[in-house]
């Protein structure tokens, strides 16, 4: 009886996490750890560029290199599923927005970019599915 009592007090301790089986402070749990890594998927996307017209010609080209960040899996297979439309979604989208965002800024606004970007994947893939859009860089190539 008394060794069931010792190992009940003991393994509450342990699950609760407090007393002598306390976890010292700044001290990471490694299943916490394993989840976290498990959980973050990055997708790399091919680089969008953009012509923008002044007048009949091209002016200059912008090219946007952007990677896709989700969390699990299985909803980046469904991203990678549906890349050429949401690639098409971004590059419609971006071609009206972007020189409306140049006649009110001298240069192209990478944190604008970024939430436009999120909003029109959300809009196609549905909320969640994408929990952040990573823009990793801007070139302008002026003509």
């Amino acid at each position: 009886m008394f060794l069931l009592l010792v190992g009940a007090t003991i393994g509450s301790l342990k699950f609760l996490e407090i007393g002598p089986l306390k976890p010292k402070k700044g001290e990471i749990r490694k299943i916490e750890q394993k989840a976290i890594e498990d959980t973050t998927v990055f997708i790399d996307m091919d680089p969008l560029a953009l012509p923008i017209f002044q007048g009949y010609r091209v002016a200059a080209t912008i090219q946007i290199q952007i990677k896709l960040e989700t969390n699990n899996q299985n909803k980046a297979d469904e991203i990678k599923e549906k890349m050429p439309i949401l690639t098409d979604a971004f590059i419609r989208d971006l071609h009206s927005f972007i020189p409306r965002l140049l006649k009110e800024k001298e240069r192209v606004d990478v944190l604008i970019i970024k939430q436009r970007l999120q909003m029109v994947s959300d809009r196609v893939l549905g909320r969640d599915v994408v929990s952040n859009v990573l823009v990793q860089s801007i070139i302008d190539q002026a003509r």
